[in-house]
């Protein structure tokens, strides 16, 4: 479904889809609330949609078939495959490379975005879909941000929910003092770029000197 289409019309002519979205976002939340680490976050999203799709639905409750949940409604189609570089091709819009400072952030759009320290000169992948961002690090999670942009609809105005993720990836050096992430400044915006001053054209023009040096001297 494109969501860039008018909302109002789109509810409209759709709005029992965006019920049952709307469902589905609520029957999952209790799940990943309780999730501290991706791994435990990929086995709640398995596990509910499992459930999901083996649960016989309320919609499906009047069929004479015996069919009573979305796998045994829908369980005979099948979709399009994809190659890998055809999966590569969709993905490359919404995937960037970075490369972490010494510090652990990523220069992205304007903005510095933390990832972890203890991977300081490492590559990082940025997973960019809508207003939701996420710093990788093979294929690991490190840190999720929920971005603002402005008007032209490329860079961001504010960021202003950030999250860090529970990674086996830890500073040697550790803290001093352990910080949240209300006092640690995960997402820093950069200052604009300074215009670029115009080099004054040299002029091929010399000028004689003031007093003629006198022959004798």
């Amino acid at each position: 479904m494109d969501l860039t289409l008018d909302s109002y019309y789109l509810f409209k002519s759709n709005e029992w889809q965006f019920h049952i979205i709307n469902m589905m976002r609520r029957m999952s939340q209790v799940h990943f609330e309780q999730v501290t680490s991706w791994d435990a976050a990929k086995a709640a999203h398995e596990r509910f949609v499992t459930d999901y799709n083996a649960q016989p639905h309320w919609a499906h409750r009047k069929r004479d078939d015996n069919r009573f949940s979305p796998a045994e409604v829908l369980g005979w189609v099948t979709n399009k495959l994809r190659t890998p570089e055809q999966l590569h091709r969709i993905f490359y819009a919404m995937r960037f490379l970075r490369r972490l400072n010494r510090l652990g952030y990523v220069h992205f759009r304007r903005w510095k975005l933390y990832g972890e320290e203890a991977l300081a000169r490492q590559p990082a992948a940025i997973w960019l879909h809508g207003d939701a961002l996420t710093v990788e690090y093979e294929e690991a999670p490190l840190a999720q941000y929920t971005v603002r942009y402005q008007p032209d609809h490329k860079h961001f105005k504010d960021v202003p929910e950030t999250k860090r993720f529970e990674t086996p990836y830890r500073s040697p050096q550790g803290q001093l003092w352990e910080l949240d992430d209300s006092l640690w400044h995960l997402a820093k915006r950069l200052p604009d770029y300074a215009p670029r001053r115009r080099r004054r054209k040299q002029s091929k023009y010399v000028q004689p000197p003031l007093l003629e040096e006198s022959q004798g001297s």
